[in-house]
């Protein structure tokens, strides 16, 4: 099976942060996508089960039931947006500390900043 976000190797702070990007984004595709869908099979179901003699109520009840997993999923695909752009947040503000503090120390390359250097 492919993979969503190929294997790189992240050597400086701009390769994490474009990662952590790349997973935002396709959290926010998946969502999307999900959510079509599951408006679609609600449809589908309501159409389906009308035309079959169930009542309006029913019906409606029915779609919605069947595409509530997909709904709890699209949900789920928007957290998991919502959590990489924390992670991406968290990660600047600790690069940007670790950075003022002592710049030999961290194991990345900062080059998303430029240091401001004392007068």
């Amino acid at each position: 099976m492919a993979r969503l976000l190929p294997d790189d190797d992240i050597r400086t702070d701009e390769d994490l942060i474009k990662m952590l990007e790349g997973i935002r984004q396709v959290g926010v595709a998946g969502h999307d996508e999900l959510d079509e869908l599951s408006g679609l099979i609600r449809m589908k179901i309501q159409r389906y089960g009308r035309r079959h003699g169930l009542g309006r109520a029913r019906a409606a009840w029915w779609g919605r039931m069947v595409a509530l997993p997909l709904v709890k999923c699209a949900d789920a695909m928007l957290a998991v947006a919502s959590y990489a752009k924390v992670c991406k947040n968290r990660f600047e503000a600790f690069v940007t500390a670790l950075d003022d503090e002592a710049a030999d120390r961290s194991d990345f390359e900062v080059t998303a900043r430029t240091r401001k250097r004392a007068s």
